[in-house]
């Protein structure tokens, strides 16, 4: 199961539902927002991760907080909190709101749907790719839930030691491997990606 598998999961997923209340919008078009943009958080999370600090960083950043409450609990998405914290993620993984804006007009040329409709999905979008990301490598939404499957990070005692950053590297290429446009991402994050999350 990929990243894009673990958020949207079948017909009736309620995390779907939600967004699509929150979009104003129904879950067929929900769905197609979410499989137009995830894959672009999940390219720009990649990019952060090739350097060793990147790693170190995405991995700090998922051990705090309770990011799996977001996929356990979908109602959280329509908080004013959500759109927060996903507003500070996107400028983590990306870098600026230029590199945003141009995901989402990019995603609207591809789907059809409106770039402001795909701008108002890319902060809750980007929570449930944090919550999907910590329930599958932490095991959960903070470093007391422990059970992941991520290993070997110097700075958090829920990873055992001797495991080198490579293997974690390819566990996350593996889980955010859902886009098929790479290359065309890769032109749009160049213009400002961050190296490290903080």
């Amino acid at each position: 199961m990929n990243l894009l598998d673990s958020i949207l999961g079948n017909d009736s997923n309620q995390v779907v539902a939600e967004l699509a209340k929150q979009l104003g919008v129904g879950e067929n078009d929900a769905r197609t927002a979410a499989r137009q943009l995830i894959p672009s958080l999940a390219r720009g999370l990649q990019n952060n991760a090739k350097s060793d600090n990147g790693l170190d960083n995405l991995i700090g950043a998922l051990s705090k907080g309770n990011h799996s409450k977001y996929l356990d609990s979908p109602s959280s998405l329509g908080q004013s909190a959500t759109t927060q914290e996903g507003n500070a993620i996107l400028g983590h993984i990306f870098g600026n709101k230029d590199v945003s804006r141009n995901i989402a007009n990019h995603g609207a040329q591809k789907s059809g749907l409106s770039s402001m409709l795909l701008k108002k999905a890319l902060p809750i979008l980007a929570t449930l790719v944090m919550s999907s990301l910590s329930k599958k490598f932490l095991g959960g939404g903070n470093k007391s839930s422990g059970g992941g499957i991520f290993e070997g990070n110097r700075n958090n005692d829920i990873f055992s030691s001797g495991v080198s950053a490579n293997k974690n590297r390819g566990l996350l290429a593996t889980f955010l491997d859902a886009d098929k446009d790479g290359s065309v991402i890769d032109d749009l994050l160049s213009m400002a990606v961050k190296v490290a999350l903080r």
